[in-house]
């Protein structure tokens, strides 16, 4: 990529490039292994949609965030790791810490859940699940394959699976007054008073938790190893983000236009990783209607902190990337930024919604089969350069006759 400014090295792009490609392998491994082991039960889309956030965002969206975030890391692991940037040793070994630090806890905390979910179940032990009848409402238990298949069909009715939510925190069941409210209980596949599907919840977590220890599948394993890679990928991301915000005046002496070159590519990709906090709000709501008994667990518990740090992130290389426009376009584009959020924050049930329905539960193949050459265009149009439309770039400046092109 053409610039002025310091070469980098080549070491530091194969550093980054095997990091990169050990992560994405681990994606890969996951998803193969989740086809081979659900394939025969015809399980495999099924499950790939209701943990979209596990099984389609990372080795779909994932390569396009990686593929957008390669040369940005390039840059931050030449400048921190080859002393171009004082104290840059320490400071990359620092992040590197924390990044492994809070991939380790936060797998850890993750795989300690009370809550197992329906994939870690081998699909020999799904497939031969049986409904369980009971003249007490809350005692009737539908298969997992009847709730799934069920969940599947009614989260494209008007209003989606949302207006199936209920509360189930004792205070709330005590003292609401939709506590007796009747709804479509999907743990039991009839319509209960909210009250007996709360403990109905409760049921059918614990028989998940029991056939899922008494049959784990070999995906349950392999998630175990690939989760904090996960974990680090993401927070890899969170971290180039700020450190190229931090260190944009040195990065910009050190190698020039590289750095505004980038800035595309990295809001594309920042935008795209917006995707997975929303995806995983979708997952959250639908197993909520399946297990969500009021008793947390900290991925629950962390899940709004993700969205709302992953947020603030996306928007704040949006505005990295608009710093390269004209002054008058930038803060036209940072209002339009503004808006867009809000309508966000305003329309976020909606949202998930649309997600639980398409990418979702309710998705199938079509729906991934569109999200896959969405995202195959998104990387194309990364590999290629393609830019925003030229009347938004600032005009181009001459190089100084003593400064060097770069190449990363």
């Amino acid at each position: 990529m053409g610039g002025t400014g310091t070469m980098t090295h080549i070491g530091s792009r194969i550093a980054v490039t095997s990091f990169f490609a050990v992560l994405y392998l681990a994606f890969l491994a996951e998803i193969g292994v989740l086809f081979h082991e659900f394939s025969p039960q015809g399980l495999a889309i099924p499950m790939a949609t209701l943990f979209a956030h596990n099984f389609l965002f990372f080795p779909i969206a994932g390569l396009l965030a990686l593929i957008a975030f390669w040369r940005p890391a390039v840059l931050l692991a030449d400048s921190l790791g080859t002393g171009k940037i004082k104290r840059g040793w320490m400071t990359l070994a620092l992040v590197a810490g924390v990044i492994a630090g809070l991939a380790f806890l936060l797998s850890s905390a993750f795989a300690a859940s009370n809550t197992r979910s329906i994939f870690e179940v081998s699909p020999v032990a799904i497939h031969a699940d049986e409904s369980r009848e009971s003249e007490d409402a809350a005692a009737r238990r539908a298969s997992i394959g009847e709730a799934l298949l069920q969940l599947h069909i009614m989260a494209d009715i008007d209003g989606g699976l949302q207006s199936f939510q209920s509360r189930c925190e004792a205070d709330w069941l005590r003292y609401g007054i939709a506590a007796d409210q009747e709804k479509l209980c999907f743990p039991t596949g009839t319509v209960t008073s909210v009250a007996a599907c709360c403990r109905a919840r409760t049921d059918f977590r614990t028989h998940v938790n029991t056939l899922q220890a008494a049959s784990p599948s070999l995906l349950a394993r392999v998630h175990r190893i690939v989760l904090p890679f996960k974990m680090v990928f993401l927070l890899t991301l969170l971290f180039i983000g700020i450190l190229l915000v931090w260190l944009r005046k040195p990065l910009t002496e050190l190698y020039g236009k590289a750095v505004q070159q980038v800035s595309f590519p990295l809001a594309a990709g920042g935008a795209l990783v917006l995707l997975w906090p929303l995806m995983n709000a979708a997952y959250l709501s639908t197993s909520a209607l399946l297990t969500g008994d009021g008793v947390s667990n900290a991925y629950r518990v962390t899940a709004p902190l993700f969205a709302l740090g992953f947020g603030v992130w996306a928007m704040l290389l949006i505005f990295f990337h608009l710093r390269t426009y004209p002054s008058h376009i930038e803060t036209a584009l940072k209002s339009a930024g503004a808006i867009a959020a809000a309508i966000g924050v305003f329309r976020y049930e909606e949202i998930v919604n649309y997600l639980t329905r398409t990418l979702g539960v309710g998705g199938g193949l079509v729906a991934v089969a569109v999200f896959t050459v969405a995202v195959a265009s998104l990387i194309a149009a990364v590999i290629m350069g393609v830019k925003p439309p030229e009347f938004l770039d600032p005009p181009a400046e001459d190089p100084e006759p003593h400064e060097t092109r770069v190449s990363i």
